[in-house]
């Protein structure tokens, strides 16, 4: 087909095509701009600040001193054991004071108690045992020593010099 036989566009058909493809193009620029809108932001939340960044090497960084090199201002050093003196000499003072209770308790009640508790006295570690009518016997386990106390027992010369062997023990 020639063109001279081909039917001229009129002036309100390439109107109607020039409105037509304007209404495509600007439908296809601006489905392009949301599209670019939406990875835009997408990269944006994706993104980690800087700081961020920055915070989680520092705390990386203060983990791994800490595990490998445990410092005495986070992890003190665990106190040293007491030695048998100090164990011997807390247990003393300890069944004497426990002693103190049951003869506070037998004067106050005119018998003595059937419980070191009934007294008032803390008893870990001690066993209390009446061995007549006035008399008692009173044991104590601190770690490898153990220690008794009867009530004919005087307590200065039973306590020896257990306070200052306490006293003297390390902090």
């Amino acid at each position: 087909m020639s063109s001279a036989s081909a039917p001229k566009a009129t002036p309100e058909k390439k109107a109607l095509l020039e409105a037509f493809e304007s209404v495509l193009t600007g439908q296809a620029e601006e489905h392009e701009f949301q599209r670019r809108e939406t990875e835009t932001r997408r990269l944006a939340q994706t993104k980690v600040r800087p700081s961020v960044w920055l915070g989680a090497a520092m705390a990386l960084f203060l983990s791994a001193y800490l595990w490998v090199e445990e410092p005495a201002w986070v992890f003190p050093a665990p106190p040293a054991p007491e030695s048998v003196a100090v164990k011997e000499a807390s247990l003393r003072i300890g069944l004497a004071n426990a002693a103190q209770h049951i003869e506070r308790f037998r004067q106050r009640t005119g018998r003595l108690p059937q419980t070191l508790s009934e007294a008032g006295a803390h008893g870990g570690g001690m066993t209390f045992e009446p061995t007549g009518p006035d008399a008692w016997r009173l044991a104590g386990v601190n770690g490898p020593v153990r220690v008794s106390l009867a009530s004919a027992d005087p307590l200065p010369k039973f306590l020896g010099n257990s306070f200052e062997v306490v006293s003297r023990r390390a902090p």
